[in-house]
């Protein structure tokens, strides 16, 4: 795919679109166009990329595309890194699971020490369980009982006289 000189920087690149040779799009829209023209091709062997959905290749082409695409490392990083270590102990009982061909769960469990570098164990007397019970927040209880000017929204104009009537006898009961 060439590129016109005119298009410089990841805004204004175009990329070819994978449905219609003849469709040049700015990389910022490519995703939008690649729905649209979806619709358009319905019979278009294309399928999308594992690593990335604006990868659309053509089905024979796939395995050639997964082996060499760009973005696997960056999948491939993100599975394979370590776990985070979670717990403030010295050792930690790590798990891990494989399926077999049934699909059900062999697990392992394997200790490992592991060193935890400015970890600190506290132990806390503290349970939240313990707390006393608080009423949850009503605001319809607490603006009946603020100095505050409420509106008459939605009434008919009767309704909002009987209102404002009794909007001001509630203001002097609280000014009292």
């Amino acid at each position: 795919m060439s590129v016109p000189e005119s298009a410089v920087g990841s805004e204004t690149e175009l990329l070819q679109c994978p449905y219609e040779i003849s469709h040049m799009i700015m990389r910022k829209r490519f995703q939008v166009h690649l729905v649209r023209c979806r619709k358009n091709h319905p019979k278009a062997e294309v399928v999308t990329c594992p690593f990335n959905v604006t990868h659309r290749v053509n089905k024979v082409e796939l395995e050639w595309h997964l082996s060499n695409c760009f973005d696997r490392k960056s999948f491939e990083n993100f599975r394979n890194r370590p776990a985070p270590v979670v717990g403030l102990s010295s050792s930690i009982d790590r798990t891990f699971c494989e399926s077999d061909s049934t699909h059900r769960s062999l697990c392992t469990s394997i200790a490992s020490d592991v060193t935890i570098v400015g970890g600190e164990f506290v132990e806390s007397s503290e349970s939240w369980d313990d707390d006393p019970h608080v009423p949850s927040y009503n605001p319809t209880d607490y603006i009946n009982k603020a100095d505050v000017l409420r509106l008459p929204v939605g009434m008919t104009p009767s309704e909002r006289n009987a209102f404002r009537l009794a909007e001001r006898k509630r203001l002097q009961s609280l000014a009292k």
